[in-house]
C-alpha cells in the first residue's frame, strides 16, 4: 500500500494523462469503437486527467484511428478543459508544412488545449506505408529536417526554411499560445532528436522490458533550447491494468499483453481477444513465455497498489509527467481502471 507521502506526491504533483489507441474489440464495430474514443474524452476531463491523446495506425485490424489529428478536432469540439492531441501523427507519412498549418490550426481554435505528438515509426506494415506515400518506400533521413522545420512554421521562424521556400510561412501565423509539441520514441536517437529541436520527449517505457534511463537522460543533458520550449520536457508512456484484485488485474491485462506481442512478432495486431481465448492460447509454452515477459512490464495494480507503482516510475524517471495506455476488453472494467488511476484518495 502506498504511504501518504507517495499518496500526497501523486496527489499535489503528478500529471496524468491517456494514450488511446481506439483498440477495437473482437466483434465490435469500428464506429463503435470510435465512439467509444470520444466517450473515454469526456470521462477522462470528468476524473481530472491532464490530456487525452491519440495515436495514428493504418491498416491494422486492431486499432480504428488512422487519423488522430481529426479525432482531437472532434473531440475538442466536445470537451471544453481537458488538452486533446496526437501520439503521434507518423512524420514518415507526411509533410513538416502540412503537419504544422493543421497544428496552427487547431491551436488557433483550441488555444492552450491541443498538443502535438509525433513518431517516426510507420504506423502499420511495409504495405500501408507504400499506400500512404506513391507506392514508394518514404524516407526516413530527413525526419531531423522535418522536425526543424515544424518548430520554424509553427513559430514563425522563416529563417530555416528561408533557403528553401522563402519568405513561405504557415497559416494561420501569430499563436497566442504555442501548443506543446511532444516527439515519440524509445531509443537514443530518438532522444537526440528531441533534445537538438527542443521538444518534449514522450519515453514509450511500455514497450521496454526493463526500466532504462539511458535515453531520457541523453535528453535532459543534450537539450537546446528552441523556438517551442526552453526546458526539458519529459513524459513517460507506461501500460496499466487496475482492477479490484491483483488476478483480475493480471487477467484484464492479457488482451492488451496479446497485442504487444503480435507487434514484437512483427504482425498487425488483432482486436482484443477475450481472456478466456489469451489463456487458451497461453497454452503454447512458446506464447505463454512470451506473455509472461510482457506483463512484467505492464503496471498489473489494485485500487490500492496503484499510485506506489506510479511513483516508482515517477521516481525512477525522475519526472511527474505519466501517459497511461490501458487497452482493456471490458469496456466497463477499461473506464473504472481510468477511474481508479486518477483517484489520489484511494
Amino acid at each position: 500500500m502506498a504511504s501518504q507521502s507517495e499518496k500526497d506526491f501523486t496527489k499535489k504533483t503528478m500529471k496524468l494523462s491517456i494514450l488511446d489507441q481506439s483498440p477495437v474489440v473482437l466483434g465490435e464495430h469500428t464506429q463503435d469503437t470510435l465512439l467509444n474514443s470520444i466517450e473515454l474524452a469526456q470521462w477522462a476531463e470528468h476524473l481530472g486527467y491532464e490530456s487525452i491523446l491519440f495515436s495514428e495506425h493504418h491498416g491494422v485490424p486492431g486499432y480504428a484511428s488512422s487519423s488522430p489529428e481529426i479525432l482531437a478536432a472532434v473531440i475538442l469540439g466536445k470537451t471544453q478543459k481537458i488538452k486533446v492531441g496526437t501520439a503521434g501523427i507518423m512524420l514518415r507519412n507526411y509533410s513538416a508544412y502540412k503537419i504544422s498549418e493543421i497544428t496552427k490550426l487547431l491551436a488557433s481554435i483550441f488555444p492552450g488545449r491541443f498538443v502535438l505528438g509525433l513518431g517516426k515509426a510507420p504506423g502499420g506494415l511495409k504495405i500501408s506505408s507504400l499506400a500512404l506515400n506513391g507506392d514508394k518506400l518514404p524516407t526516413i533521413s530527413n525526419i531531423s529536417e522535418k522536425l526543424r522545420d515544424i518548430a520554424a512554421y509553427i513559430s514563425d521562424d522563416t529563417s530555416i526554411t528561408q533557403e528553401r521556400y522563402g519568405d513561405l510561412i504557415a497559416q494561420p501565423q501569430n499563436l497566442q499560445h504555442m501548443p506543446e509539441v511532444w516527439w515519440l520514441g524509445s531509443g537514443n536517437n530518438s532522444a537526440k532528436e528531441a533534445a537538438k529541436n527542443g521538444l518534449g520527449y514522450s519515453f514509450s517505457h511500455f514497450l521496454m522490458d526493463n526500466k532504462q534511463n539511458e535515453s531520457t537522460e541523453i535528453y535532459r543533458n543534450e537539450f537546446k533550447r528552441g523556438n517551442l520550449s526552453k526546458t526539458p520536457h519529459l513524459q513517460i508512456a507506461v501500460s496499466v491494468s487496475v482492477a479490484e484484485n491483483y488476478d483480475t488485474a493480471k487477467r484484464n491485462a492479457l488482451s492488451m499483453a496479446y497485442q504487444f506481442l503480435e507487434a514484437r512478432r512483427g504482425l498487425a495486431p488483432s482486436p482484443l481477444l477475450h481472456p478466456d481465448d489469451i489463456e487458451e492460447k497461453m497454452l503454447s509454452p512458446t506464447v505463454n513465455d512470451d506473455l509472461k515477459k510482457i506483463l512484467k512490464n505492464i503496471i498489473i495494480a489494485t485500487p490500492d497498489t496503484i499510485h506506489k507503482h506510479l511513483f516508482e516510475i515517477t521516481t525512477f524517471y525522475q519526472t511527474n509527467n505519466l501517459i497511461i495506455l490501458s487497452n482493456i476488453y471490458d469496456k466497463e472494467s477499461r473506464f473504472k481502471n481510468f477511474e481508479w488511476i486518477s483517484n489520489c484518495d484511494v
